[in-house]
């Protein structure tokens, strides 16, 4: 809608321009004309003819041709001339000749102006039609990308739903069935090296649910963050330091997210810390919520890992990860 509102100035300013064009072109091009003071002057009497001739005189002195009439007819400057001539020299002949002469200059005069006015409004109209046209063309595009992107925007997160219920049920399925299992097997076994093992595979089953559906996330966002980084750092042996700042926790509008929302942004981080542990090779991994107003804040993980190019990963196929993490940050604005 930016690039159409932008158009739609540009061809408002064309509009104005040519019209201030065929504004110029329609003034008075012609000069006024001669022929009636010369009829007066020819059709007085001797008494009459000095008077009549300084009337004629002082019209000829206003009907300079301008530097634009010149421009297109040449002529004009010579018939003046003759003109001017004619009088000093007292020869009604050569006036009265290039009188006639002035006058089909005015008629071809008018007649270009004319042409030049209907030639800038012919322009002005195609002008006209092409921007609505444009307009037309660019007002259809922009909804259908935007069906487009909300069709894309529905679908990811029927997506990401789909993916939260199933993680749910096979979490359930886990801590109902291989859980149970082991802690039942754990009470039989007799030999410690077999118990401890046990302990230990119960261990990493638990901490596989809490990973596919974070219990900590019904008492809150922050809760359930500052439970993610202890696990993933004592899986992972990386350091992991969590900062929320003071005024975010006491923040009520922050802690009545609804559950999706925080279920949208806890796995956007946990996503993030990840990739981190996987592929970053870093030994230090720091995460920081920080206000950014009243109304919003701002969670900023970073690593002293050896990074990525974020443009070039996004271009390769393989990284759902990323385009998890856009998909969920689309899905909470």
């Amino acid at each position: 809608m930016k690039n159409i509102a932008v158009f739609l100035l540009f061809a408002l300013f064309s509009f104005s321009a040519f019209a201030h064009k065929a504004q110029k072109q329609s003034e008075s091009l012609v000069p006024e004309t001669l022929t009636q003071k010369w009829l007066e002057c020819e059709e007085a009497t001797d008494e009459e003819y000095q008077k009549r001739s300084e009337d004629f005189y002082a019209e000829v002195k206003k009907a300079v041709p301008s530097d634009t009439v010149i421009y297109y007819f040449p002529q004009a400057k010579v018939i003046y001339k003759n003109i001017l001539d004619g009088i000093k020299e007292g020869d009604k002949h050569k006036i009265a000749e290039n009188i006639r002469s002035w006058e089909i200059l005015q008629k071809n005069l008018v007649s270009f102006q004319l042409e030049q006015v209907y030639y800038s409004y012919r322009i002005l109209f195609f002008v006209i039609i092409l921007a609505v046209l444009m307009s037309l063309v660019f007002f259809i595009l922009y909804l259908v990308t935007s069906k487009r992107h909300k069709e894309n925007i529905a679908f990811t997160a029927q997506m990401i739903k789909t993916q939260e219920t199933e993680r749910e049920r096979i979490s359930n399925e886990l801590h109902d069935t291989v859980c149970q299992d082991l802690r039942v097997l754990q009470f039989q076994l007799e030999d410690d090296e077999s118990v401890t093992l046990c302990k230990k595979i119960a261990s990493d089953v638990r901490n596989t649910c809490y990973a596919l559906t974070p219990s900590d996330l019904s008492e809150g966002l922050f809760e359930a963050l500052i439970s993610l980084c202890d696990v993933l750092k004592k899986q992972s042996g990386v350091e992991i330091i969590l900062f929320i700042q003071d005024e975010i926790k006491n923040n009520q509008s922050f802690r009545e997210f609804p559950k999706d929302k925080n279920l949208h942004i806890y796995r956007i981080v946990q996503e993030m810390l990840t990739n981190a542990i996987k592929h970053s090779g870093s030994e230090r991994i720091s995460v920081l919520v920080r206000t950014c107003d009243k109304k919003n804040f701002k969670i900023i993980v970073s690593d002293d890992g050896k990074g990525f190019d974020l443009k070039t990963a996004l271009k390769k196929k393989n990284h759902f990860g990323l385009k998890n993490i856009q998909a969920r940050t689309e899905s909470v604005h």
